[in-house]
């Protein structure tokens, strides 16, 4: 059949979203058809990549092109302009030198760019090529400006909300809350905070009929799901429960900027780094509390209470040895008892002392499971009535004992921190200093460099110390904060008299088992210390 001219198309989604006509594929199709037959190409075959970026040079249109033109089969390739090709000087030099190789003829209508024609095409044709480029990357800076410009008035660059949440009727980038769906990520959030595991979250609410994100937003919005469903539409995967758990947003803040690409030519996402989010506090209605929230991270980030040998207690994964900071693992004897019964006793034991080699680095510290609960109940029990009694006396005595506790730390913090500054300030003029030398010629080019590598190397390390110092400040700052979230833990409830997974989660963050001490026949005295959310330790208790 002889060689064929290619007549090339592309499309990117900008140029659709943008709703010009002369880009559209018809119109190009229609000016490349025309070209042909008036210039006497009447073997033709269409390439077509539609909603394609032109940064993009891994095209199914274009491969296919490529394929024929290095097979021999392509004489002549025709587009309606040298952006259609690409939009990237050194992809698009790369394929020009493709044509080139195999002896292809290669015309851009609307530029009057023909290879065959004269030698100033290949310099006019790089410019051409540079001024596409920098129409991209000119786009690129724009929407990424807007992004941003979204993300600092509290707004998201998407449509698309979390699962609970929908577009608001009034601004399509704030959300509002969807209330069917809202209620079930409470029962999610309230499950972990029971201590119920993961997958068992999804198992129940399958067993309830419950529909997961995917297939709850298709049937909301009266659209079809865009991938069909391998599994029920009620199957929760593990993942789906944990993106929820760990999602901010539910708690009415606005976490944006959070993905982004390298650069115009590289259209692969990733994750920025925390301290890059752009996060606005109360953006939209909260359907989680904030404590919520943070109870659930805690029990997210290690708190393991569920096991094939059964029941681990709601203390395991909070107790730590006073000694070698090792967690306590549960211990569970069972004793055979009159008339063929079976006791079982359980008590927790420092894992290091529980080597399976014939060296340990810990002794056991074990105290009985039965006593360790009774102890933390009592002791909830007693700071959660002394609140009830008289909430502002209780918080007064928290914040005075706390800033006694922090108050010689805090004004020696605050001493050394104005002093590290002014260190770091009298560099900085030495450095300014001694540049003048090196400019004046007084010092030589090794004496200068020698000497900055020092003053350089000192402020460093003055910066981080100060750093130290500025962070130990906030925290201090943050106790105030801190005491009276405590108190709105309590507020929340009426009574407490079972210590459930729950009341665990709420209130304690760890506890500390020290070496008991044996005072007599069975008898012994172990000090315990527990350590409560937000506020850390206020009693160490001896039993």
């Amino acid at each position: 059949m002889g060689k064929y001219t290619a007549l090339y198309c592309r499309l990117s989604q900008e140029d659709r979203n943008g709703r010009d006509e002369s880009n559209s594929i018809t119109n190009q199709k229609e000016i490349l058809s025309r070209y042909a037959s008036e210039h006497g190409f009447t073997n033709t075959r269409f390439f077509v990549d539609d909603g394609i970026s032109g940064t993009t040079f891994d095209r199914p249109g274009l491969n296919a092109m490529k394929a024929e033109v290095e097979l021999g089969n392509i004489a002549t390739v025709i587009v309606k302009d040298r952006s259609r090709l690409g939009r990237n000087v050194g992809e698009t030099a790369m394929l020009s030198s493709v044509f080139s190789r195999h002896d292809v003829r290669y015309i851009a209508v609307l530029n009057n760019s023909d290879t065959a024609l004269d030698n100033q095409f290949d310099f006019l044709g790089t410019i051409y090529d540079a001024v596409n480029e920098m129409y991209v990357a000119d786009g690129s800076n724009k929407t990424r400006a807007s992004f941003k410009n979204k993300a600092l008035n509290g707004k998201h660059a998407s449509t698309q909300a979390p699962y609970g949440y929908m577009p608001s009727e009034k601004d399509k980038f704030v959300w509002m809350v969807d209330e069917p769906a809202a209620a079930v990520v409470r029962r999610i959030f309230d499950m972990c905070k029971s201590n119920v595991g993961m997958t068992e979250i999804g198992k129940r609410l399958q067993a309830e009929g419950i529909k997961n994100p995917t297939a709850y937003k298709a049937e909301r919005d009266g659209v079809a799901l865009r991938k069909r469903l391998i599994h029920p539409d009620t199957t929760w995967g593990h993942m789906t429960i944990v993106s929820i758990l760990a999602n901010q947003e539910y708690t009415g803040a606005a976490v944006l900027s959070k993905i982004t690409t390298k650069s115009y030519k590289d259209h692969r996402r990733f994750a920025k780094p925390e301290d890059e989010w752009i996060i606005h506090e109360n953006a939209h209605e909260a359907i989680i509390d904030k404590d919520v929230f943070e109870t659930v991270q805690r029990i997210r980030d290690g708190r393991r209470r569920h096991a094939k040998s059964g029941d681990l207690g709601v203390l395991n994964g909070i107790l730590y040895c006073n000694d070698c900071g090792g967690r306590m693992h549960l211990k569970r004897q069972v004793v055979d008892g009159r008339a063929g019964t079976k006791n079982t006793y359980d008590y927790y034991v420092c894992k290091n002392s529980r080597s399976h080699t014939e060296y340990v680095s810990c002794t056991s510290h074990a105290v009985k499971r039965e006593t360790v609960e009774e102890m933390v109940l009592a002791l909830i029990q007693e700071v959660f009535a002394r609140v009830k009694s008289n909430e502002a006396r209780f918080t007064e005595e928290l914040k005075s004992t706390k800033s006694k506790e922090a108050e010689q730390s805090i004004s020696r913090a605050r001493s050394e921190l104005g002093k590290l500054k002014k260190q770091i300030g009298d560099i900085d003029e030495t450095i300014n200093m001694l540049y003048g030398d090196r400019t004046k010629g007084i010092i030589t080019v090794e004496r200068f460099q020698l000497m900055l590598d020092s003053y350089e190397s000192k402020q460093t390390a003055l910066k981080s110390k100060a750093s130290e110092y500025e962070q130990l400040l906030d925290e201090v700052q943050e106790q105030s904060a801190n005491a009276d979230r405590f108190i709105g833990l309590i507020r929340k409830r009426t009574d407490i008299t079972k210590l459930t997974a729950e009341v665990v989660n709420d209130f304690i963050a760890k506890i500390f088992i020290g070496e008991p001490e044996h005072t007599g026949w069975r008898q012994k005295k172990q000090p315990i210390e527990v350590s409560f959310n937000y506020i850390g330790n206020i009693s160490g208790v001896e039993m």
